[in-house]
């Protein structure tokens, strides 16, 4: 501590053509705010009534903080997120429970900051899970010609859930800005391109003791699809909202029979 303080005072004193030498201090006290440092010293070897007081002024303090984001650069990020879909442009006589359709992602995400910038840029690989969950007493059915529809339960079934499930592998281009260097608030905004992987059509229900879960592939999801995405930051906690433009089942099948169509909103939690 004393070494520490005997440097720091030596350096700032020096544009004062004036060097303050305390050996063996009673009691040091540093105050640091965002603005201003404060050194104490009470009491010295021979002098317990001794009371030095240093100060470094809110200019020195700018520059120590210009200095330590100068540093920033390149960060690689560790990406979460969990919400809900809302669709939309939904076909008569279907429709979906928002919070029964969920959305779950996490992956990594490589930023680079500009020395001095507000802004940044940002690239990632994510894992993305989602399903979009009927609201209706109708389940999801695929026919002998691959194109997606709805069928009646059993009767008596009970318990019931309908939806359909599709993985991803997403790629996010994201362009962030801060509102200030100190701000800690930011908003992040930019596309997302979505390479699905899978998809199937999950059926669950129960009739009496019985439980029936039916998984059905092969079903015609587009096998690639662009998001538009906006995340609104606070520290390290954030919220998205996301609008995918393109449906998620192909307009088409083979046989140019045309499956339901509908586009989708997702809103929940960026971490």
């Amino acid at each position: 501590m004393m070494l520490a303080l005997t440097t720091m005072t030596a350096s700032y004193a020096s544009e004062k053509n004036d060097t303050t030498v305390i050996i063996n201090a009673n009691k040091v006290t540093i105050i640091a705010s965002d603005s201003v440092q404060t050194i104490t010293v009470k009491g010295k070897k021979g002098n317990d009534d001794y009371f030095y007081e240093n100060t470094i002024t809110k200019k020195d303090a700018k520059t120590i903080r210009k200095r330590v984001f100068d540093t920033e650069g390149s960060k690689l990020n560790l990406d979460l997120a969990y919400g809900f879909n809302i669709a939309t442009n939904v076909p008569n006589g279907m429709s979906f429970a928002p919070f029964k359709s969920r959305e779950f992602l996490i992956g990594l995400r490589y930023s680079y900051t500009p020395a001095k910038a507000l802004q940044s840029y940002s690239v990632g690989l994510w894992c993305n899970w989602r399903k979009y969950t009927l609201d209706t007493d109708k389940m999801f059915d695929k026919d002998a010609n691959s194109v997606i529809g709805l069928s009646d339960y059993p009767d008596n079934a009970g318990d019931k859930r309908s939806c359909v499930s599709i993985f991803s592998l997403s790629v996010p281009f994201l362009f962030t800005q801060k509102f200030g260097h100190d701000s800690k608030v930011k908003f992040s905004f930019g596309p997302v391109v979505n390479f699905n992987l899978y998809g199937r059509l999950n059926n669950e229900y129960t009739v009496g003791d019985y439980e029936s879960e039916i998984s059905v592939k092969g079903i015609g999801y587009r096998p690639v699809t662009v998001d538009i995405m906006g995340i609104l930051h606070y520290k390290r906690v954030g919220i998205y909202c996301k609008y995918s433009p393109m449906s998620v089942l192909k307009k088409c099948t083979a046989d140019g029979v045309e499956n339901p169509q509908f586009r989708s909103i997702s809103i929940g939690v960026f971490l």
